[in-house]
C-alpha cells in the first residue's frame, strides 16, 4: 500500500509539473507576442513620424532596420509585390497579397500574424499598417523574431527537470510521512484483530470504527461457527466411538480417512499403519482389488463378525457388525427344531407302532389294557411337550400387569401337591418358608418357576434322597431349592437353562422331563430382573437360588431364552 501511495503521488506530482510548465511556455509565449507586436507598433509609429515621406528604397529599408534594433523592414505596393527588403533582395521575393497581416493590413489598415516565415525559415511576429488608400497607397511590414511555445518549453526544460528531481524527494517524504500517519491506525488496527482471539477490538479513530465493529462481528460469527464446528467434531466423535459397530473410511490399506475405536479394537490399527487384515487376508485383499461390494464372516476374539465392504468414487467403507448374537438365534432356531422333531418322534412312534399293531390284530387280548395305557401315556407326554413350548412362548408376549403375590402361601401349595411323587421316591422333604414374603409378579409366574424347580429336585434325586425348600425374607427375598441327586458337571453347568438341554442326552430324562422347565425358569427370571444362580457337584447334588431383587428386568436375549 506504501509503494502504491507513493506511485500514485509521483505519478500526480509529475504530470501536474509537466502540465504547469506547458502551461507557463504557452502563457510566456503570448507574453513575448505581446510585446513584440507593442514594439513593432512603436516602431512603425516613428516610422510614419519622421519617415513617412521618403522614397520606398532598400538602404531606406536597411537604414529603418538598423534603428529598430535588426527589426525587419519589408516596403509593399497595395498589391502586395515587395519593393523593397532589409534582408532579401525585393526582386527575388514573391507577392505578398495573401499574407495574413497584409490581408489585415488591407482590409482595416493595420494586420498582426506570427507565422514562420517562407524566406528566411524562421519564427516571426508581423505588424503591416496600410499608408494612403488602397488603390494608390503602399505598405509597410515590420517583423521581429520571436522565441516559438516549444523552444520557450525547450529552454526550460532543465530547469523543470530540477523540480522532478527534487518534486521526487519532497513525494517520497511527503508519502513516508503521508503513510505513517495514515496506515499507521490501521496497522495498529490489524495487529489488534490478529492478536484478538475473539476478543473486542477497538480503535480510538471514528473512522476506522466501522471497521472494527465488521471485525468484531466476523469475529463473533467464526467464534460461533468454530464452536458448533468443535461440538458436531465432539458429537460426531462420541457417536462413532460409541457404536457397538466399526466403522471404518479409508482410500487405501495405508491411507486411513475415519475410523472409530470399536473398528481399532477389532482390527488391531495402530496409528499411521496399514491395517493388516486389508493386506495379509487375501480374500480381503481380492474384494479391495475388485472394487465390488461384498461382506466376509470373520470370527475375532471369540465373536462372529460381519465385514461388509461398499466403494465409492473417492473413498472405501468398512462396517464391522457383531453377528454373534443373531447366528446363535439362528443355531438356537435350527437346535429348537431339531429338539422338538425328536421329542415328538419318539411318542408319535410309540402311539403309531402299537395303533399299527391293534389294527392288523397282532394284540392279544389279555394285552389290550397294557398297550392302551402306553398309547394315553405317550400321548400326555406329547401334549406335555406341545402345552411346555407354547407356555415358553407365550412368556415373551406376556404383558399382563404385575401385583403382590403371598410367596409363602404359594410355596406351601406347590409343595403339597408333590407329596405324592416324593413319597413314591422316598424322599426326605423339608420346607423351611417364612412368613408373609410378598413378591411383586403375577402368581402363574411364580407357581411355574417353583414347579419347575421342585419337579426337577424329584425327578433328578436319588431314591432316599432329601430336598430342601427354603423361603427367606427380607429387602430381597431369596428361594433355594437344594437336591442330593445326580448334580450336575462342570462343562454342563453352563447350558443346563438351554432349551431341549437335559443331562441324561437320551432325551428320555430320568423322570420324563424336555429340557424346558429349567429354560422357562431363566427365562421368567430374566424377564422380571431376579437373579438366578446354580450350585452343583457332580454325584452330590444340586441347589437352584433365586433373588427377588428390586431391579430393573434384562431385555430378553435375541435366542429367545
Amino acid at each position: 500500500m506504501r509503494k502504491r501511495i507513493l506511485l500514485v503521488t509521483l505519478l500526480v506530482s509529475v504530470v501536474g509539473i509537466l502540465l504547469l510548465s506547458v502551461l507557463f511556455s504557452d502563457m510566456f509565449y503570448r507574453q513575448s507576442v505581446q510585446l513584440v507586436e507593442g514594439q513593432l507598433k512603436s516602431y512603425m509609429n516613428i516610422y510614419a513620424a519622421e519617415h513617412g515621406g521618403d522614397p520606398l528604397t532598400a538602404e531606406l529599408a536597411l537604414s529603418l532596420s538598423e534603428e529598430f534594433g535588426g527589426a525587419r523592414v519589408t516596403f509593399l505596393t497595395s498589391d502586395g509585390t515587395p519593393v523593397a527588403d532589409s534582408q532579401t533582395d525585393a526582386s527575388q521575393m514573391e507577392n505578398h497579397a495573401a499574407r495574413e497581416e497584409v490581408l489585415a493590413a488591407l482590409q482595416t489598415g493595420e494586420g498582426y500574424a506570427v507565422r514562420e516565415s517562407a524566406s528566411v525559415g524562421r519564427n516571426w511576429v508581423y505588424f503591416c499598417r496600410l499608408f494612403g488608400d488602397a488603390e494608390a497607397g503602399f505598405l509597410v511590414r515590420l517583423a521581429i523574431q520571436a522565441d516559438s511555445g516549444l523552444a520557450i518549453f525547450a529552454d526550460a526544460l532543465p530547469t523543470v527537470v530540477w523540480f522532478l528531481f527534487l518534486d521526487i524527494l519532497i513525494c517520497l517524504f511527503v508519502a513516508w510521512i503521508a503513510t505513517a500517519f495514515i496506515l499507521r491506525p490501521v496497522e495498529k488496527l490489524t495487529q489488534a484483530a490478529a492478536r484478538s482471539a475473539g476478543r473486542e477490538v477497538h480503535s480510538d479513530y471514528p473512522e476506522l470504527q466501522p471497521i472494527a465493529k465488521m471485525i468484531n462481528d466476523m469475529n463473533a460469527d467464526l467464534s460461533d461457527k468454530v464452536a458448533k464446528m468443535k461440538e458436531d467434531r465432539r458429537l460426531e466423535k462420541l457417536i462413532l466411538n460409541s457404536m457397538e459397530h466399526g466403522i471404518v473410511i479409508f482410500r487405501d490399506p495405508a491411507d486411513i480417512i475415519l475410523i472409530n475405536k470399536t473398528a481399532m479394537r477389532l482390527l488391531d490399527y495402530e496409528t499411521n499403519e496399514p491395517i493388516p487384515c486389508f493386506t495379509q487376508d487375501r480374500e480381503i485383499a481380492q474384494i479391495l482389488a475388485s472394487g465390488e461390494p461384498a461382506s466376509v464372516l470373520r470370527k475375532i476374539e471369540g465373536r462372529d463378525y460381519s465385514l461388509r465392504f461398499t466403494f465409492n468414487d473417492r473413498s472405501r467403507v468398512l462396517l464391522i457388525t457383531d453377528m454373534t448374537e443373531t447366528m446363535a438365534a439362528a443355531r438356537s432356531k435350527n437346535e429348537l427344531i431339531a429338539n422338538v422333531t425328536h421329542e415328538m418322534n419318539t411318542p408319535l412312534t410309540s402311539i403309531r407302532g402299537f395303533a399299527e399293531l391293534i389294527e392288523a390284530g397282532g394284540v392279544p387280548p389279555e394285552k389290550l389294557g397294557s398297550v392302551a395305557h402306553t398309547i394315553i401315556r405317550q400321548s400326555d407326554r406329547l401334549a406335555h411337550l406341545i402345552r411346555s413350548i407354547i407356555n415358553f412362548s407365550a412368556i415373551d408376549s406376556d404383558e399382563l400387569p404385575d401385583y403382590e403375590v403371598d410367596l409363602s402361601e404359594l410355596v406351601r401349595e406347590a409343595a403339597a401337591a408333590f407329596e405324592p411323587k416324593i413319597a413314591q421316591k422316598n424322599i426326605a422333604f423339608t420346607l423351611e418358608a417364612d412368613e408373609g414374603v410378598k413378591v411383586l409378579s403375577r402368581r402363574e409366574r411364580l407357581l411355574e418357576i417353583v414347579n419347575n424347580l421342585i419337579s426337577n429336585g424329584i425327578r433328578y434325586n436319588k431314591e432316599g434322597g432329601s430336598l430342601l425348600v427354603r423361603l427367606q425374607g427380607g429387602p430381597e427375598p431369596m428361594l433355594c431349592v437344594r437336591d442330593t441327586g445326580v448334580g450336575i458337571s462342570p462343562e454342563n453347568q453352563g447350558r443346563i437353562f438351554d432349551r431341549f438341554y437335559t443331562v441324561d442326552r437320551s432325551h428320555n430324562g430320568v423322570g420324563g422331563g424336555f429340557g424346558l422347565g429349567l429354560a422357562i425358569v431363566k427365562k421368567l427370571c430374566r424377564r422380571a430382573g431376579w437373579e438366578l444362580s446354580v450350585e452343583s457337584e457332580l454325584g452330590q447334588g444340586t441347589a437352584f437360588v433365586i433373588r427377588f431383587c428390586a431391579k430393573k428386568a434384562e431385555t430378553p436375549a435375541k435366542d429367545g431364552t
